[in-house]
């Protein structure tokens, strides 16, 4: 039985429409950790942070004032098939594009590594339906 509480969506270089509004850079799992865990809605240690390195994650951020606005991450899933995963954004800031520009930016990376691009979200987040589509990613068949 198929998952109906999900969304699986795929970008390719032909759909991919780059939007980056806003500077984004990686963050670096040693130097940034204090910046991540101030982010963090749960509680983060070193030990999580570095842990999400080694099952594949790596976090790209809008920073601005010392604090990260905006979040997304390229997990490295699948040999040929990467994730841009872990989008959030702080509260304020919704609505404005930051999002999509994360979400732009680890895209590209995906892409221009040579993997498909997925993104899996929840059937009932629809802002994050939207973030995906609005640069290109389109909702992938049911397997």
């Amino acid at each position: 039985m198929a998952d109906t509480r999900h969304i699986n969506h795929e970008c390719t270089g032909q759909t991919f429409r780059p939007r980056l509004d806003y500077p984004v850079r990686w963050l670096d799992v040693e130097q940034d950790y204090e910046l991540a865990r101030a982010y963090w809605t749960l509680p983060l240690t070193r030990e999580d942070w570095r842990q999400f390195r080694e099952d594949g994650y790596e976090y790209a951020a809008v920073v601005e004032d010392g604090r990260i606005i905006s979040l997304a991450a390229a997990w490295r899933y699948s040999d040929d098939a990467w994730e841009a995963a872990a989008v959030s954004t702080v509260p304020a800031a919704r609505r404005k594009g930051y999002a999509r520009t994360v979400v732009s930016f680890v895209t590209a990376y995906i892409l221009a590594s040579g993997r498909k691009a997925t993104c899996l979200t929840r059937s009932d987040n629809i802002p994050m339906q939207r973030t995906a589509e609005s640069v290109g990613f389109y909702r992938a068949p049911r397997r």
